[in-house]
């Protein structure tokens, strides 16, 4: 499997700085030569460079993802999200968080204990 080209790669190859590629990456190029704009596209498009989403999350520093947590209580035996009542809940609620442009991520902690394992707090919009 190969790995995933990463903005260091770039950068390290061409001979820049990181922050020169995120800039030029990112549209950022007041400050950058057009030759140097020109060979890191060049770059990026022949190792197929794909943006990281969670790089992305961290840059704006907003990743409008609400967090929903649903006990995986052992009465449900596993099949929590199988409940009418909770699928339906949380369909619900998935509708309302994407009208309004937000996206919605589930955590089924087996244990509620677990429930506050997270991802760093930077990309929690909210958490329910």
């Amino acid at each position: 499997m190969e790995q995933r080209v990463r903005i260091c790669d770039i950068a390290e190859e061409l001979g820049l700085s990181t922050a020169t590629v995120s800039n030029v990456i990112h549209g950022k190029t007041n400050k950058v030569s057009d030759e140097t704009v020109q060979r890191v596209t060049a770059l990026l498009e022949e190792r197929q460079y794909i943006p990281s989403m969670a790089g992305i999350l961290l840059a704006r520093n907003s990743s409008k993802i609400i967090g929903v947590f649903v006990n995986d209580h052992e009465k449900y035996e596993g099949h929590t999200l199988d409940d009418f009542f909770i699928a339906s809940s949380l369909n619900f609620l998935s509708t309302e968080i994407e009208s309004s442009g937000r996206f919605m991520m589930v955590k089924k902690p087996n244990a509620l204990r677990k429930s506050f394992d997270l991802p760093p707090c930077g990309i929690w919009m909210g958490l329910l």
